[in-house]
């Protein structure tokens, strides 16, 4: 049995409460489902959940007034291809502040800063992920400058 060349398509309009048709090529129809889907396959991306806490040196908790100091004891990377989001989070609380921007090697330029309501906000500033010798994560820094507001995230992975 040979395959069919056209479908119909039919749907009720609630609105005029008529029934529409319209016959379309098979082709046609598969490239509207390829386009549809080529955006949910276009976003490669590595999601990576590191526990530990966010610690602050002694004279950076002396000025805390001058910067928010984000507190968390997990961060989520999810880098994609050229764009990257740093998560910190506390486990019982959830999101604390996420960090967005363009990635280069172990470098995060900050475009963007979403607090832990919800806020976006367009920011400044740098994200860095330090390595020991071996390779390993040591740190990870992030410092935006958001409005009147800088923030800041200094997380420490847990070495057990």
């Amino acid at each position: 049995m040979p395959l069919p060349q056209t479908i119909e398509l039919q749907a009720f309009s609630p609105y005029d409460r008529c029934m529409a048709s319209m016959t379309l090529p098979i082709r046609t129809i598969a490239l509207f489902a390829l386009a549809a889907a080529a955006p949910l396959c276009a976003q490669n991306s590595q999601k990576t959940s590191i526990d530990g806490r966010c610690q602050y040196p002694e004279k950076v908790v002396k000025n805390r007034n001058e910067t928010v100091l984000i507190l968390c004891d997990t961060v989520e990377i999810d880098r994609g291809s050229a764009r990257a989001t740093l998560d910190f989070a506390q486990r019982s609380w959830g999101s604390m502040a996420r960090f967005t921007g363009s990635m280069s090697s172990d470098t995060m330029a900050i475009s963007q800063v979403t607090l832990r309501d919800g806020r976006r906000l367009f920011a400044t500033g740098t994200c860095r992920m330090h390595r020991r010798k071996d390779g390993e994560l040591a740190v990870i820094s992030c410092l935006a400058k958001a409005g009147a507001r800088t923030f800041a995230a200094n997380f420490v992975p847990s070495r057990v």
